[in-house]
């Protein structure tokens, strides 16, 4: 009886020991996956804010862009308006010229002029 007694407890541990190393393959197995699919998704998490980062920076070079080309329109416009109002302004001194040519011409016809005048009186009293 008492070798029955010790094949039933050698049989009851060797079941209970075995049962427990397949429990821990289990939990092993399991955490494992676990362990994996955290894994995927904080590689997906980390793809996602990269996604997300490069199309805020796509955003901001867009509209740095924009003003770029605002702020030289507006350069250039200003540019264009400095232009006419100098070829203006030219235009003016060019005319004040010729007058003032005009002026000196008509000023050395009446010295002339009055030259002549001179000589002439000049030769009355002689």
């Amino acid at each position: 009886m008492r070798n029955i007694v010790m094949a039933a407890v050698a049989a009851l541990y060797l079941i209970g020991a075995g049962s427990l190393v397949h429990a821990d393959d289990v939990l092993k197995s399991e955490l494992g996956a676990m362990k994996d699919q955290l894994k995927a998704d904080v590689k997906a998490d980390k793809e996602q804010m990269k996604a997300d980062i490069k199309e805020k920076k796509d955003e901001i070079k867009g509209k740095m862009k924009a003003h770029r080309e605002e702020a030289k329109a507006k350069r250039d416009a200003v540019k264009d308006k400095m232009k006419a109002k100098h070829d203006e302004i030219k235009a003016q001194g060019d005319a004040v010229k010729a007058q003032g040519d005009e002026v000196k011409s008509a000023g050395q016809e009446m010295k002339a002029t009055g030259q002549e005048l001179k000589d002439a009186v000049g030769a009355l009293g002689k």
